[in-house]
């Protein structure tokens, strides 16, 4: 699994790193050949496929590979794995964008009680002080403890049971072949 995961990387990177560029003297630079920009369908895939960041919540998704003969542990791993990221993607983007609100909502009132335009005389952004900005990450770090408390907890069950039935997948993989050989 994380051979999978490291070779999707490096792929997507490198397939993203070598798209077709215009040269000095207007010819066009091939692609790096058996790279591709996005993933195969999921039949055809050989590995894990990992994407650009989200917009929203920061976090690259995974499309995973199905396996040929996908067990049935493999595949409730598989759909674990995948209602995790989804759900952990669910959660950041919700965080993020109430944190993003009340940021602005921050700067905005600084910006009145200080009677300051929202841009200075060159052109650049006016924000708040480090002082004034560290009391607002306190304020809403304290304000959003309960839901990152609740959040971790689930967290932590999640991955706990993904490791349980990965370490189940993988003794099935080293003994199946044993256990075959004795018939």
């Amino acid at each position: 699994m994380i051979r999978s995961f490291c070779t999707a990387r490096h792929t997507y990177g490198a397939a993203r790193k070598n798209r077709p560029t215009v040269g000095g003297r207007g010819k066009v630079k091939a692609r790096a050949p058996g790279l591709a920009a996005h993933p195969p369908p999921q039949a055809k895939m050989t590995h894990d496929w990992i994407g650009p960041a989200d917009a929203t919540s920061n976090l690259r998704p995974v499309k995973f590979r199905i396996p040929v003969g996908e067990t049935v542990t493999e595949e409730r791993l598989r759909r674990l794995r995948a209602e995790t990221q989804k759900w952990n993607q669910a959660f950041w983007a919700n965080h993020n964008l109430k944190f993003n609100e009340e940021k602005s909502d921050f700067i905005k009132s600084w910006l009145e009680k200080e009677d300051l335009k929202s841009v200075h005389s060159d052109g650049s952004k006016r924000m708040p002080p480090a002082e004034d900005m560290s009391e607002f990450y306190s304020k809403f770090l304290t304000e959003n403890k309960h839901s990152q408390l609740r959040y971790q907890r689930e967290w932590y069950k999640r991955n706990f049971h993904i490791i349980y039935l990965s370490f189940r997948v993988k003794m099935a993989r080293v003994l199946m072949p044993r256990i075959s050989t004795r018939k």
